[in-house]
């Protein structure tokens, strides 16, 4: 299990509270007991990769096709964070792709690179985006 709580206000740090109140007891009994670490927030991938990251998926979506058909940027996000980054399992046991939030900058520019690779040679889409 991992939660992680940014502490930026009282409303985050009342939601912090209410997830060990209401678990740290059940996984004691369990023996999974909670670890808490205390540390600076650090982001894990820049605005500006953010940026160019959706600029890339648009322009994927509007120039790419697929078995005749053309997906959404939200399709093709999907697309390659379950492909390049894998998927975890729901509490209803769907599987979806691990969010992308999760890369560090580093991690993030080579899954940018990726994904422009793998729209050139798999798509025929060649992009105007730098990482």
């Amino acid at each position: 299990m991992h939660q992680t709580f940014v502490l930026r206000d009282e409303t985050v740090a009342k939601r912090l509270w209410a997830f060990l109140r209401v678990n740290w007891h059940a996984l004691a009994i369990q023996g999974k007991p909670l670890a808490v670490t205390v540390s600076e927030h650090k982001a894990k991938r820049s605005g500006e990769q953010n940026r160019l990251y959706w600029a890339l998926l648009a322009e994927i979506a509007e120039t790419a096709w697929v078995d005749g058909r053309r997906f959404s940027r939200d399709a093709w996000h999907a697309h390659f964070a379950g492909q390049f980054i894998g998927f975890e399992e729901t509490p209803g046991g769907m599987s979806v792709p691990i969010s992308t939030t999760t890369l560090s900058v580093a991690e993030f520019t080579t899954y940018i690179e990726r994904v422009q690779q793998y729209a050139t040679e798999e798509l025929g889409v060649e992009t105007c985006i730098a990482p």
